[in-house]
C-alpha cells in the first residue's frame, strides 16, 4: 500500500513537470497574429518581411513544418507559398504556418483596341485590367492617376496598377498599348441603282463611307465576298472597319436594277419638195426603228411638240433646206449611259417619168431603148412594166411583144 502511494506521487510529479516545461517552451515560441500575409511586388518582399512576434528566443523561418534548415532572411518570398516559424531552438513543436500572397500588376491584355463611334467616347474606363482598385497612368513612373473619363490617344501606351486591399500598397504596372478605332456607322445612298446590262454588279460595286464589310442581313456574322453577285430588290448591310474594330451598327442599302436606256435605231424619211407646203404633221417617234423607250426628249433644227412624240409640221421646211436631223435622247435610267438615235428628213424633188411617147419599130430592127422615146425631162433610174426580156428598158422586137409599156 505504501509503495503504490509513492508510485502515484512520482507519476503526478513527472506529469506536472512535463506540463510546466511545455508551457515554458511555448511561452518563448514566436507568436503569429496574421496567418495570411500580403505584399506588393514592388516591395520585393523577403523572408525577413514576414511578421511574427519574438517572445524571447528569436524568430526562425522554415520552408516546411519539419525542415531543419532555416531560410535566409534575404531570400525572396514566393506568391502562394507557405512558410513556417520556430524559435532558435527549433523545439516549438507544431510550427505556426503563414501563407504569402504577393500582389502583382493587374491582369490584362498588353494590346487593347477601343472601338467607338466618335473619338470622345474612347476613355480610360474602356480599358480592361483585372485587379483591386486599378489605377491608370500615362507613364511607368507618373504619380497622378488618370481620371476614368480621360480621352484616350491612339497608338499610346497606358499603365495600370492595382492596390493591395490589406496593406494599401500599390503594385507594379501593366503596360497596355492602345489603338483607338473610330468606327461610326457608314454613310451613303440608302438606295443604290445599277444598270441591268450584260455584266451583273457585285458586292464590290456597293458604296459606303470608309472601309467596309458587307452582310446579307442586319445580324449575320460572316461578311459577303466582294465577288458575290447583287440581286435586284435585295437589301445589304455595311459596317465600318478600322482593324481590329468594326462598327456595332450597320448601314442599310437597297439594290435596284435599271434597264438599259433605249432610244431605238436611226431612220431616214424622204419627203418630196412638192409636199412640204401641205398642212400635214409627222410624229418622229413613229419613225424610229427598234423599240425605243417613250421617255426620251427630242432636239433638232425645228421645234417639236407633244413631248416624246416629237411632232413637227411639214410647213416648217423649205424645198432647199435639209437634211433635217432630229436627235432622240433617253436618259431615264440614271445608272445606265444615255441612248441617242436620230430621224433624218430629206427633201427630194418629185419623181418625173416624162410624157407619153410612141415608138414604131419593125420586127427586123435592132433593139431600142424605150427611155429615149419618152417626151419631156424624165428622170433616169425608173422601172418598166410589164418587164422586158432584157430586164432593162431595152425593147427587142425579136423577143418582146408590141404593146404599151409604162415607165
Amino acid at each position: 500500500m505504501i509503495d503504490s502511494t509513492r508510485s502515484l506521487r512520482a507519476y503526478i510529479f513527472a506529469l506536472v513537470f512535463t506540463l510546466i516545461k511545455s508551457i515554458s517552451l511555448q511561452a518563448q515560441c514566436p507568436l503569429v497574429l496574421n496567418h495570411t500575409q500580403t505584399f506588393c511586388d514592388v516591395e520585393t518582399p523577403t523572408v525577413g518581411s514576414l511578421l511574427a512576434i519574438n517572445q524571447g528566443n528569436g524568430v526562425v523561418w522554415f520552408a516546411t513544418s519539419t525542415s531543419i534548415t532555416p531560410l535566409s532572411v534575404s531570400m525572396g518570398l514566393i506568391n502562394g507559398e507557405d512558410y513556417y516559424v520556430d524559435d532558435n531552438s527549433g523545439s516549438c513543436g507544431v510550427r505556426n504556418r503563414v501563407l504569402v500572397n504577393i500582389y502583382k500588376a493587374p491582369i490584362g491584355q498588353n494590346f487593347q483596341g477601343v472601338c467607338v463611334d466618335k473619338l470622345s467616347d474612347a476613355i480610360i474606363s474602356n480599358l480592361i485590367a483585372i485587379g483591386n482598385d486599378v489605377k491608370w497612368y500615362i507613364s511607368p513612373s507618373s504619380t497622378s492617376p488618370l481620371l476614368s473619363n480621360t480621352v484616350l490617344s491612339d497608338n499610346t501606351i497606358y499603365y495600370a496598377s492595382q492596390t493591395n486591399p490589406n496593406t494599401g500598397c500599390e503594385t507594379s504596372r501593366l503596360a497596355v498599348f492602345v489603338n483607338v478605332g473610330v468606327v461610326p456607322v457608314p454613310a451613303g445612298l440608302s438606295t443604290q441603282t445599277f444598270c441591268q446590262s450584260g455584266t451583273t454588279p457585285t458586292v464590290n460595286d456597293l458604296s459606303a463611307s470608309g472601309l467596309n464589310n458587307w452582310y446579307a442581313t442586319i445580324s449575320s456574322a460572316l461578311p459577303l465576298s466582294l465577288s458575290t453577285p447583287l440581286v435586284n430588290g435585295r437589301t445589304y448591310y455595311a459596317t465600318t472597319l478600322d482593324p481590329p474594330c468594326e462598327s456595332a451598327n450597320r448601314f442599310e442599302v437597297q439594290v435596284v436594277f435599271e434597264k438599259v436606256n433605249n432610244a431605238g435605231v436611226n431612220s431616214l424619211i424622204k419627203i418630196c419638195s412638192d409636199q412640204i407646203n401641205s398642212s400635214s404633221t409627222i410624229n418622229l417617234l413613229d419613225h424610229l426603228n427598234g423599240n425605243p423607250d417613250t421617255s426620251g426628249l427630242w432636239n433638232g433644227p425645228i421645234s417639236t411638240t407633244n413631248g416624246n412624240f416629237g411632232t413637227i409640221s411639214t410647213t416648217s421646211m423649205t424645198s432647199i433646206g435639209g437634211p433635217y436631223v432630229f436627235n432622240y435622247t433617253v436618259s431615264t435610267s440614271t445608272s445606265c449611259i444615255q441612248s441617242t438615235a436620230s430621224v433624218t428628213i430629206q427633201i427630194i424633188d418629185p419623181s418625173n417619168a416624162g410624157i407619153d411617147g410612141m415608138l414604131t419599130i419593125c420586127s427586123s430592127d435592132s433593139p431600142k431603148d424605150l427611155f429615149l422615146s419618152l417626151v419631156g425631162s424624165p428622170q433616169s433610174g425608173g422601172s418598166w412594166s410589164p418587164a422586158l426580156t432584157s430586164a432593162t428598158g431595152i425593147f427587142d422586137p425579136a423577143v418582146d411583144a408590141a404593146g404599151e409599156y409604162t415607165y
